[in-house]
């Protein structure tokens, strides 16, 4: 019951932060709504002042109470970073059927 207070404060201060920096954050859970196990916990982003097609994207690992940062997982972290891959999709809604170019979301393999 400590530690989901404490993550659920930790959420909240972050939330707070990136907010106050003109950043929005999407929060990752696994299917159960427990905290996943992999090192990306969030996702903070926004769009450029100057140019509106500028898209700046932060990958956040989230520790909460005594919690440290270990060296692993500052590897780990910047290691996602550079695995992050990134597709254009347009999708047109027509009234009737979402159309989606390409066709489909699957996952990379």
């Amino acid at each position: 019951m400590k530690a989901r207070a404490s993550e659920a404060a930790s959420k909240e201060a972050l939330k707070t932060y990136l907010e106050g920096h003109g950043l929005k954050v999407a929060f990752f859970k696994g299917k159960t709504g427990a905290p996943r196990t992999g090192i990306i916990d969030a996702l903070a982003y926004r769009l450029g002042n100057k140019n509106a097609d500028h898209l700046d994207v932060r990958l956040i690992q989230l520790k909460s109470g005594k919690a440290g940062i270990t060296g692993a997982e500052i590897g780990r972290l910047r290691q996602s970073v550079k695995d992050v891959r990134l597709s254009p999709v347009f999708a047109a809604f027509d009234g009737e059927a979402l159309h989606l170019i390409p066709d489909g979301l699957e996952e990379p393999e």
